[in-house]
């Protein structure tokens, strides 16, 4: 099941730390435009500043700057994902993405996904075919076999990064250094 908010408007209170900044993030990545709500007062309802609120807008201003950057000399060029967990990252960012080898990975593609996969690499001349590290690299390697596309890594779902503040933030990061590194070589 996909979420998409594309096109949609969420109002997070309490973003300016913790869960809400987490769940501001997540809605953002998911095409929201995130509106941030965070008087930043204490517990018991006293004081406040609008600093916490404001400091997460300019982090997702900063980060979105950082990845349109990283991401525009290579988002013309196409490519084909292990499978189809990018889709709001790639409309966000402009990307794009050729296809997925796997139509779930609840189980491997079968021989004819992997033909029409190999069909849709010829067709598109796509420059990368991006594995996953929790899958096997075996369908990847059958879908390139023969062609001059490149083997690229991305990694959804963070494995390597240290839990904790930030790796959200380091998650979107990799992906779109792993995404222009591959797309970028020769």
């Amino acid at each position: 099941m996909r979420i998409d908010f594309e096109g949609r408007v969420a109002i997070v209170t309490g973003a300016g730390g913790g869960l809400g900044r987490q769940h501001a993030l997540a809605l953002a990545a998911r095409g929201a435009k995130v509106v941030v709500n965070d008087l930043g007062g204490a517990r018991d309802g006293s004081g406040g500043s609008v600093s916490a609120a404001e400091a997460v807008v300019a982090d997702l201003s900063a980060l979105t700057a950082t990845l349109v950057r990283e991401l525009a000399p290579v988002k013309a060029k196409p490519f084909i994902v292990f499978h189809d967990a990018f889709q709001y990252f790639e409309r966000r960012f402009e990307l794009s993405a050729a296809g997925s080898i796997a139509d779930t990975v609840a189980s491997p593609p079968s021989a004819k996904r992997l033909q029409d996969i190999r069909q849709t690499l010829r067709d598109t001349k796509a420059f990368c075919v991006f594995r996953e590290p929790q899958f096997s690299e075996a369908a990847v390697k059958t879908v390139v076999e023969g062609s001059e596309a490149n083997i690229g890594v991305l990694d959804p779902i963070g494995a390597t990064l240290t839990p904790g503040k930030g790796a959200y933030r380091q998650l979107l990061v990799d992906l779109a250094a792993g995404l222009a590194a591959c797309l970028s070589a020769p």
